[in-house]
């Protein structure tokens, strides 16, 4: 038996915070539910897909405590179009009552014995955690996440990103072997060293919380965790190691083409309207002080533009996945941006021309390979 009243705006935050962790497909019947529990005079919300894992506290007013577990997204569903301020929710057998003003539903339930146990908070404690900044942690995540291989990728550490935190930074890394994308924030620092790679899932639901409330990391062998005021996001640890990535970076790209980064970023964008599907070839002429963008596309036509930029070497063809270079240009901040290349074979190093103080943010993208001259 379980009886209480909430707040329904309370209520609909708190399941919207957890109701990202349910898997889109399951064939566990449990995973699709959300788990309502008394704690005291507080209600506790949570989901799982047993890798990531949201739990949330939020005020209400207990009659009867008790556990109970319903099916998420239609229960997430129904308290998304209440009407109301209150909302009463009790169980009796395996149905569960939710009525709110003049509305009432009746949804199937489970007991808590049937839910997968959730992460143990035992062994959790302040000295064993980290503080930082959430928007500034946010803000590495965003930076990187986009060059994060798909979950088809055979190498399981690059499904995640690498976060490292120690005394003098935290730096983020992400790559798909096509790209790479690394920030490292010196205004970041932690007390205990942390290195873990983490699925997306965990930190993209971690992107989505805006909070004031203390923010603090704490990781503890096959698990990392994220605190924020009375939500926690727990992730399981993808099993390394991670690539040795700085060995890629190259250290001869001396030569510097500046453009501004909105006026580069147009463009790409109305070239790839013709560019291959398959391979989203776009072909870059270096010469003096401009860069000609063009494709050529047997089915769809060709296009081709001049964008002024500043460039005094020889001139160079050099052709990317325009769709890559679009995502890095998406992700960066200041007005120019530089392109660091050394010919046209070369892993080719993307950066801003301005970067915050204590943010050292840098990109790398691998070109298309030019058949060989005839």
């Amino acid at each position: 038996m379980l009886k209480f009243l909430v707040d329904h705006k309370t209520l609909l935050n708190g399941l919207n915070t957890v109701a990202s962790a349910l898997p889109p497909k399951t064939s566990l019947p449990s995973l699709s539910n959300i788990l309502l529990e008394t704690q005291g005079d507080q209600l506790r919300l949570a989901a799982t897909d047993l890798d990531t894992t949201v739990i949330t506290l939020i005020p209400a007013t207990i009659s009867t405590q008790g556990a109970v577990a319903l099916p998420g997204k239609k229960f997430l569903e129904i308290v998304r179009e209440l009407s109301g301020t209150d909302v009463s929710i009790s169980t009796s057998g395996s149905r569960t009552s939710i009525s709110c003003e003049n509305s009432s539903f009746t949804l199937p339930s489970s007991s808590k014995d049937s839910y997968p146990s959730l992460p143990s908070t035992s062994s959790e404690n302040e000295s064993g955690s980290v503080s930082l900044s959430l928007n500034l942690v946010k803000e590495a995540i965003r930076r990187t996440i986009y060059s994060v291989a798909g979950a088809s990728e055979i190498r399981a550490a690059f499904t995640g990103l690498f976060c490292k935190l120690n005394s003098e930074c935290f730096e983020v890394v992400a790559t798909d072997g096509h790209r790479l994308a690394k920030i490292k924030m010196t205004s970041l620092k932690g007390n205990s060293d942390i290195e873990a790679i983490i699925a997306p899932k965990a930190l993209n639901l971690l992107l989505k919380i805006t909070s004031d409330e203390p923010f603090y990391i704490f990781s503890q062998g096959s698990q990392i965790s994220f605190h924020i005021g009375d939500t926690r996001i727990y992730s399981r640890v993808i099993e390394g190691p991670y690539p040795t990535y700085e060995k890629v970076i190259p250290l001869n790209n001396t030569d510097i083409l500046k453009i501004n980064r909105e006026y580069l970023l147009s463009a790409l964008k109305r070239m790839r309207i013709i560019a291959n599907p398959a391979t989203h070839q776009i072909m870059f002429t270096l010469e003096h002080d401009r860069v000609i963008l063009h494709v050529e596309n047997t089915d769809a036509g060709e296009a081709r533009e001049d964008v002024e930029a500043f460039y005094d070497k020889d001139p160079l063809q050099i052709a990317f996945n325009g769709n890559l270079i679009v995502d890095i240009l998406r992700n960066m901040n200041s007005e120019n941006v530089l392109f660091n290349l050394h010919d046209n074979s070369t892993a080719v190093i993307i950066t801003e021309e301005e970067q915050d103080a204590g943010t050292d943010y840098l990109t790398l993208v691998m070109p298309v390979r030019l058949p060989d001259p005839v």
